[in-house]
Order: C-alpha cells, then sequence, then structure tokens
C-alpha cells in the first residue's frame, strides 16, 4: 500500500488500480479452493476491522494504509456476505479518511450507505446498523442525518457506547457543540473507562473550551494506556498549543514522530510552531515531508504558503495558496493570504480583489481581509474606496495599526495631509514597524 503514495503513482486513479492489481497478486494461489479462499478472506475481513470500531481507530498512517489494503482485498475476494461487504466498505472509508483519501473514502461510504439503507426496516432498525448508518453519513458530511441516525441508536440500545461516541465526534467536529459532544463521551467513559478514543476526544473538547485543567487529565490518561499511540501525543500537543505551553507542544509532536514518522498533522503542527517561533527552515522541512507523504492535505500547502510569505517569497506562497484553494475551495483565509500576496507583487490586483471578495464571503467578519483589500485599493490609486474599507476595520477595532496607517496614506492621497498624518502617528504608536511593513509591500 505504500506504494500508493509514491510519486509514481500521483492520482487517486492510479493509486485505485494500485488496490485492484494488489488484491489480485495478494490473492494466495489456494483461491480456487472454496473453503481456503473464504478462510483467506475473512483474515483479511478481520485486519480490515483491526484496531476497533469504525469510529474509534487510533492507529498511525502506516496501520491505516495496511487496513485499507486487507479491506480492499476482503471487498474484491468476492467471499463477504452482504453485511461484511457493507461493513468492510464502512471500514475502508474511515481508514481512508486517515491517510487523506477525501475522494476514494467517499466512494466507500456511499457503498456503505446504501447498504445500510436497503438492510434497515423502518419498523424495527437494529441498533448498529443505525450506528454504522450514521458513520456513512457523517462520513459523507450529511451532518443532522448523521446525528438523527446515531440518536435513533442511543434510544434503541442506551448502553452500547459506539453511538455515543459517534455523536460526540459529530457535535464537535461539526457542530462545535463541545458541551454536547463532552455528554456524550461521559456516557461513553460510564461505560468504558478505559476508552482511549473517548478520553481523547473529550480531552480535546475540553481543550477547545479552554478548560485546559480537565483536558489535560483525559490526554495524560490516554496516554499512559496507549504509550505507543502518536494521534495521543498530537491530540496533547494541540491542547498544549492552545494553552499557549508551545515548549511542551513541540515535545508532544515530536515524540508522536518518533513512534510514527509519517504522521502529518504531527509534521504540520510542528511546523506552525517552528514558524512563530521563526525558525523557517525547520518549518518548510517538515512541511514538505508532510506533502510528500499526503499530497492532498490542504493544510500544508496552506502553512507553507504562510512560511514562504514571511520569507518574502511571494510567488511560492502564491503556488501554495493556489494549491490548498484547489483542494478546499472554503478556505477563506487561503483566498485572503493568495489576495495579499498577489498585491505585494504587483501582479493580478484584478484576480487578487476576487480572492478577497471570496474570503470575505468565506470569513464575513474578518477584519484582515477588509484590511487587504484597503491596500488593493491603494494599489489600485483609488484611495476613496481604500478609506472605506479601512473604515469598517476601525469601525470594529479602533487600534488596528494597520488600517490606521493605510488610512492615514489614503487621505494624504487625497490631499487630506493632517487627518492622514494624525492617522499614521496613532498607528506608529500602537506598532513602530508599521511604516517598514508598507514600505517592504510596495506602498508608501
Amino acid at each position: 500500500m505504500k506504494t500508493c503514495t509514491s510519486p509514481k503513482t500521483r492520482t487517486l486513479l492510479a493509486c485505485a488500480t494500485f488496490l485492484s492489481v494488489a488484491a489480485a497478486l495478494l490473492q494466495p494461489s489456494y483461491a480456487s479452493d472454496p473453503v481456503k479462499s473464504r478462510a483467506w478472506a475473512g483474515e483479511q475481513f478481520a485486519q480490515c476491522l483491526q484496531g476497533g470500531s469504525t469510529g474509534m481507530f487510533l492507529d498511525g498512517r502506516e496501520k491505516a494504509e495496511k487496513r485499507v489494503a486487507a479491506c480492499s482485498n476482503a471487498i474484491q475476494s468476492g467471499k463477504l456476505t452482504a453485511s461484511e461487504l457493507g461493513l468492510a466498505r464502512l471500514a475502508r472509508g474511515g481508514a481512508r479518511t486517515a491517510i487523506g483519501e477525501s475522494i476514494l473514502a467517499g466512494g466507500d461510504y456511499q457503498e456503505a450507505l446504501r447498504h445500510y439503507d436497503s438492510a434497515i426496516d423502518p419498523s424495527n432498525p437494529e441498533a448498529l446498523a443505525l450506528y454504522r448508518r450514521g458513520v456513512a453519513r457523517f462520513g459523507l458530511g450529511q451532518t443532522e442525518r448523521a446525528l438523527a441516525d446515531l440518536t435513533a441508536a442511543i434510544i434503541r440500545d442506551p448502553k452500547e457506547p459506539l453511538a455515543f461516541f459517534e455523536r460526540g465526534v459529530v457535535l464537535a467536529s461539526r457542530q462545535r457543540a463541545y458541551a454536547r459532544a463532552i455528554a456524550d463521551f461521559d456516557k461513553v467513559l460510564a461505560l468504558s473507562p478505559d476508552n482511549v478514543g473517548a478520553l481523547l476526544r473529550r480531552g480535546d473538547a475540553y481543550g477547545q473550551i479552554n478548560d485546559f485543567g480537565h483536558a489535560l487529565a483525559d490526554l495524560d490518561r490516554a496516554i499512559l494506556l496507549a504509550p505507543d499511540s502518536a494521534e495521543a501525543r498530537v491530540y496533547r500537543g494541540v491542547t498544549r498549543s492552545r494553552q499557549a505551553a508551545n515548549v511542551l507542544a513541540l515535545a508532544d509532536y515530536s515524540e508522536a514522530l518518533r513512534v510514527d514518522p509519517r504522521n502529518t498533522e504531527a509534521l504540520v503542527n510542528r511546523a506552525a510552531l517552528y514558524a512563530a517561533s521563526d525558525a523557517a527552515d525547520l518549518a518548510l522541512r517538515d512541511l514538505d515531508a508532510a506533502i510528500a507523504i499526503q499530497k492532498t492535505a490542504p493544510l500544508a500547502y496552506y502553512n507553507r504558503g504562510y512560511v514562504h510569505f514571511a520569507k518574502q517569497n511571494y510567488g511560492l506562497a502564491i503556488d501554495d495558496y493556489s494549491r490548498a484553494i484547489a483542494l478546499d475551495p472554503g478556505m477563506g483565509l487561503a483566498y485572503n493570504n493568495r489576495c495579499l500576496a498577489r498585491t505585494i507583487v504587483g501582479r493580478d490586483l484584478i484576480e487578487a480583489l476576487a480572492d478577497c471578495d471570496m474570503a470575505l464571503k468565506a470569513r464575513p467578519t474578518n477584519l484582515e481581509v477588509r484590511e487587504t483589500r484597503g491596500f488593493i485599493y491603494l494599489k489600485l490609486g483609488d484611495p476613496a474606496i481604500a478609506i472605506v474599507e479601512y473604515n469598517a476595520v476601525l469601525e470594529i477595532d479602533p487600534n488596528r495599526p494597520l488600517a490606521l496607517y493605510g488610512r492615514g496614506l489614503a487621505r494624504i492621497k487625497l490631499g487630506r495631509t493632517q487627518e492622514g498624518e494624525v492617522d499614521q502617528a496613532a498607528a506608529r504608536a500602537l506598532d513602530p514597524s508599521i511604516e517598514r511593513r508598507f514600505t517592504i509591500y510596495g506602498v508608501s
């Protein structure tokens, strides 16, 4: 399966073709023996599901890749029952999601959903089948339907932790309903006190609401129970980053990478800490490694673009922001940063403005987008509209030096010199380096 990430198999189609060939090559020579062939398919099916329920896998990338291969072998063996086939599709979807193969994962979730739609008796639905359909719907982004299935599963069987766990994941990741998610993880842990997945997810939810004491208590216990889990270290690293304990977070990400050198989340998160501490070369090293492992991770491209921007390599930054946008068209900050980079180099200013418009749609309350738009209009020679943009920022936050200095420039260009100089003086008082920033960006 590792071959799927090599430069020779760059496309999802090539990856899918490889899996098909691999399944044929890996099938044993006794495949013509029905008994032995069924036994082999059963072994592959067991490996496909190895590690827990579809929602609770804690394996690293290598184990997830092995599950993808095992699931593919089982599915293509032709020996699975309809029920087993649906579950294998669901498990492969989860494993593919874990390694960033979102398009292929979507196909698996769709097939699993088709199976459970036909298998569930609406008049007497089985709790486990409802849970599994909820997982498939979650994988397809059908949040409300997923929640409905998971809630129905809980009503049918309130002593089964799976649906509580998955509903907590959906509530936290899709609705940011962290208190409700924590309540669901509480239920899981009451039924299964040593459930590492629930400890990690509850710890992360506590971290999201800045309850760091409870968060770290859960995450420390998870690491105690699963000391070789890279994922556990990543979760704690994220919480420590939120806590601004960056040295400890860096240690967690580095330990995660010692356990699993191909953990892209640890690489991307460690790179962010390196970038924040002005270690740009180390950040680029980690981001290059993450992208080499997973070429479909928009955050890795976005962060690498940010580092290139900080190093004033604006062309490279634009390229990376473009890749991030291609992978995630809803990434508002990538539009904003590409807008700024294009404006700084003085290239494609109309396209830059379109980028800012897209950023504003995605993040209508983001003041940085308005500041960037003001900067563009200064470069386009339209200071009156630049003032409108900067005013929109300063009405919300009057202490933003970039907007103050930009409005000052615009006012001076319109002949309102005294007002402009007052704005610029206020900006310098807040940020003595603000004039240099504008000069570097080609506006003075």
